[in-house]
């Protein structure tokens, strides 16, 4: 970016972009006015993650509200030609937040959150709920940073042996293991997609091991050092993406 440029805000809209003009709610508007610190006249990026972009100028900014004039379309970035499935041990708060969101900038197309044996972290229904909201507002928000035009699919918190049966055919099933000598190979054949276990802190137990064996998964490591797990996540869908994807 050169000096003195300012990057052109960009604001995720679960909705239709059609037409000259779109009306904001007082949520949109406080964030805009409040937050981006903008007014009116300026301009910014709109996208809907559904395959529509565009460049927008704000015409009304006020405390219950405002509107944006509809300006020419954008083309979206494309998503990285590499679909990585992220099959995420729950972890704590913090550490979950950001895994979601450094996900999300990584071209992360799904992020699975499960249940293993040493999670420590446990969520009822309703928890659960309130977790994959929260979830789903920082993926936006990094791809608002980002410039990704669709977040992730974050699908409800499932138990592990749910989460591996409802799996798509994939190419490549890696499951992190700190006793593996095995790595990530930029020589393999480039798979079209992968997924990823990440194990909790204490790493997957026993039983977890059995069922991503059973499951097709290949034990890998990154390396001699002990990784929490959010570090581990951002660590191998960054290796991926360079050996394989978009990187």
């Amino acid at each position: 970016m050169e000096p003195g440029h300012r990057r052109v805000p960009r604001l995720f809209l679960e909705r239709d972009l059609g037409g000259a003009a779109l009306a904001l709610d007082e949520r949109e508007g406080h964030y805009l006015g409040h937050v981006l610190r903008l007014k009116r006249g300026d301009e910014l990026v709109v996208f809907n993650g559904r395959g529509t972009e565009r460049h927008a100028r704000i015409g009304v900014l006020q405390r219950r509200g405002g509107e944006l004039e509809l300006l020419e379309e954008v083309v979206p970035q494309p998503e990285s030609s590499l679909e990585i499935t992220l099959l995420q041990s729950l972890a704590k708060a913090d550490a979950m937040d950001l895994i979601v969101q450094k996900a999300t900038e990584l071209g992360v197309r799904t992020l699975v959150p499960v249940q293993t044996e040493f999670s420590v972290v446990r969520l009822d229904a309703e928890r659960s709920a309130r977790r994959l909201e929260h979830w789903q507002r920082i993926a936006r928000s990094a791809c608002e940073q980002s410039g990704r035009h669709r977040p992730p699919v974050i699908v409800p918190p499932r138990p592990l042996a749910d989460a591996l049966v409802s799996l798509p055919p994939v190419e490549l099933k890696l499951a992190l293991d700190t006793t593996s000598a095995t790595r990530l190979e930029r020589d393999r054949p480039p798979p079209r997609n992968v997924v990823f276990a990440i194990g909790p802190e204490g790493g997957f137990g026993a039983s977890d091991l059995e069922r991503l064996t059973r499951a097709g998964f290949e034990r890998i490591g990154v390396g001699p050092r002990i990784l929490r797990t959010e570090t581990a996540a951002i660590a191998v869908c960054a290796l991926a993406q360079a050996c394989w994807g978009d990187f």
